[in-house]
């Protein structure tokens, strides 16, 4: 493989996402973190209301979609999620988090 390819197959994207639905807090922030993790994400997530989810993710942009299949596909979520919405999908240059973790509603 050339080097302009690997490099292209390595550009690391950001976005912002949101999630709606009917969702056990807990076991759902844990799930989203361990498919995150095991996909090799960096970024976050946080319960921001009853029936809403919101985060960042980075990494390679197929591996951002990889992960949204999963929630949408996670048997036992499937009827609770409604939504999965992907905005300000770029490129950067570097990883601004150093891995995926939950946060508590009210962090920075």
């Amino acid at each position: 493989m050339s080097k302009a390819k690997e490099d292209a197959s390595q550009i690391i994207m950001t976005c912002d996402f949101e999630i709606k639905g009917q969702i056990p807090k807990e076991a759902f922030e844990m799930f989203a973190a361990a498919q995150a993790q095991i996909l090799g994400l960096r970024g976050y997530i946080v319960q921001v209301s009853e029936e809403c989810f919101k985060g960042q993710l980075q990494g390679e942009g197929r591996v951002i979609e990889a992960f949204k299949q999963l929630i949408l596909a996670a048997a036992e979520y499937v009827a609770a999620v409604k939504e999965f919405i992907i905005q300000n999908l770029k490129a950067i240059d570097e990883y601004t988090y150093p891995a995926f973790e939950v946060k508590a509603k009210g962090d920075k």
